[in-house]
């Protein structure tokens, strides 16, 4: 066999190792929101008897309006191919369902590194990129930590990029063959990328272009208009079977977008935008635009040699460009990414989920800048160190996945330490603990939700402050409301001291016993540390959050 081909597959076993260590993260405790969200929808579908059925929105019992979810702003393709699967497969049910979909969703994101490799070779055929950097790209797309998480999650985000990245693929190959098929393909994955999350149609400004830019060239213009006409029939066409329920009827020829998908949707950039009180949103209001992004950017999505690569890339095409003034289709893709990064990052939520569609392409081009730097210094062993360098933040954050889940760690503990009709705080809006385990009984403990998302009113206080006196036992079962809570002074003036308080010991309330991931050791990860200002929350609530215990040191009881 030849070295290349083994190379390829390595990288391939590292993406698949990856990607599906430890599949069951969470013990089927279901933590992650919108997977239990997505999970519990598909379980309430069933699949249609006939097709009639299947495309009316109207009576389908695969829209989830109609079976209970009337609030839904994803593209339900994802869902309906898990649950014709599960039904056919015999996971139908709530477990299954969910990790049934986590292997979908990892599976989809393994098939972008074939459109990696097969984006690098068309640019090292058509731009005379040097063949190792094809290697490189789907190499580093393996080890893309971001995307190795979401992985684990069975949500729509690996469907759109997938889709989403194939669009683009396809798009790029008719610039350079002119062969329609390409278009039609480019197409035809739009529309699935717009059956997954209607957030695809940002692709469409680079991919239009890489269809019509040649032909509009040679003042082609009809060969062009046909062009796009395809475009628009071929997603719509893709988009009407996938996704029908985007629509008001189940009629081919009516345009008429679905009233209640639009009304939800507007719901939801009201939630996103700010103005509505929404305890998840409680953590952007301290965010500093576009820094904010570039820091979970290169700090955690990719890590930072990852990051200092990928500019070196870019910068490095754009001033090879500079010189030659060719591969003006190189430079789009360029001021896309650049174009999409920013508007993201200047949003009032900026969820580093949401760059997702931007990694492949940051994979060739750091591809790139290492092929350079390797070049230009010809140390002994630089490519060994690269890799060393890379691999390192990819294997620490993969170290989350090879113990228990800290919730379920924490909730094992508890059920054998602490005593029995013991009083629990908890916090509103996030899991509490104990979870229910096998074999143990929830009901032994007494659990109090603690409004700590509320204004900071005297009437907030005043509960609270019976709260904490009856309580024995205070839990933090993520960093949602801690981290969050203190950036915001002006809002959360004591709730946010108390905070701070707590952790340094200055309550009656005093820490017992702790549950951190392993890379979490070396962050500063407190209340008042800067850090609460500069990462997502959502990179540590779902899979590896930070729980904390803490005892009332005035109750007359210990834990066992």
């Amino acid at each position: 066999m030849k070295v290349h081909k083994v190379l390829l597959i390595g990288i391939l076993l590292l993406g698949i190792f990856l990607r599906f260590q430890n599949i069951n993260w969470d013990s089927n405790l279901h933590l992650h929101p919108d997977e239990r969200f997505l999970t519990m929808v598909g379980n309430a579908m069933k699949v249609p008897t006939t097709w009639e059925e299947y495309f009316d929105p109207t009576v389908s019992s695969l829209n989830p309006a109609n079976v209970g979810y009337p609030f839904f702003v994803y593209g339900v393709f994802p869902v309906v191919l898990n649950k014709i699967l599960a039904v056919v497969a015999q996971n139908d049910g709530y477990n299954a369902f969910a990790i049934q979909g986590r292997i979908l969703s990892g599976l989809a994101d393994l098939i972008i590194l074939f459109f990696v490799y097969k984006t690098s070779k068309l640019f090292e055929k058509q731009l005379k990129f040097h063949t190792s950097i094809k290697y490189w790209a789907t190499f580093l797309y393996a080890i893309s930590v971001l995307p190795i998480q979401l992985s684990h999650f069975f949500a729509t985000d690996t469907f759109l990029n997938t889709f989403v990245f194939a669009s683009f693929y396809f798009s790029l190959s008719f610039f350079y063959s002119d062969k329609s098929w390409d278009g039609i393909m480019s197409a035809f994955f739009f529309g699935l990328a717009l059956a997954s999350k209607i957030n695809a149609v940002y692709i469409l400004p680079l991919v239009l272009f890489l269809l019509c830019f040649r032909l509009l060239i040679k003042k082609q213009f009809i060969a062009a208009a046909v062009i796009v006409a395809l475009f628009v029939c071929v997603s719509y066409f893709t988009l009407r079977i996938t996704e029908p329920y985007y629509f008001e009827s189940s009629d081919f020829f009516s345009l008429q977008p679905s009233l209640l998908f639009i009304k939800n949707m507007k719901e939801l950039t009201g939630l996103s935008s700010g103005k509505v009180f929404f305890p998840p949103a409680v953590q952007w209001y301290s965010k500093t635009p576009i820094l904010f992004s570039l820091f979970n950017l290169s700090f955690f999505g990719l890590g930072v040699p990852y990051f200092v690569f990928s500019i070196m890339g870019i910068y490095l095409l754009f001033k090879r460009w500079s010189k030659r003034h060719t591969s003006i289709e190189l430079v789009m893709i360029i001021l896309w990414v650049i174009g999409y990064f920013l508007y993201y990052s200047i949003q009032f939520a900026k969820t580093m989920r949401y760059l997702i569609l931007i990694y492949p392409f940051l994979s060739i081009f750091a591809a790139f800048g290492i092929r350079e730097f390797i070049r230009r210094y010809k140390i002994l062993n630089t490519r060994y160190f690269i890799l060393f360098i890379l691999l390192a933040w990819s294997l620490i954050f993969s170290s989350i996945y090879l113990q228990k889940h800290t919730r379920y760690q924490a909730s094992f503990w508890i059920h054998q330490n602490l005593p029995k009709k013991s009083v629990i705080l908890a916090e509103y809006w996030d899991d509490a603990l104990p979870m229910m385990l096998d074999g143990e009984d929830n009901k032994q403990f007494t659990i109090e939700s603690m409004g700590v998302f509320d204004p900071d009113t005297p009437e907030k206080w005043n509960k609270i402050e019976k709260q904490l006196e009856q309580a024995d036992y205070y839990i933090l079962s993520s960093n949602r409301a801690w981290a969050s809570v203190p950036t915001i002074p002006d809002k959360y003036p004591r709730m946010g001291q108390y905070y701070k308080d707590l952790f340094d010991g200055k309550t009656k309330y005093k820490l017992i016993q702790k549950f951190i991931p392993f890379y979490q050791s070396f962050f500063p990860f407190h209340p008042s540390s800067w850090l609460n200002n500069w990462f997502d929350e959502s990179f540590t609530v779902y899979d590896h959050p930070s729980v904390f215990i803490f005892q009332n040191s005035k109750k007359t009881h210990d834990a066992r």
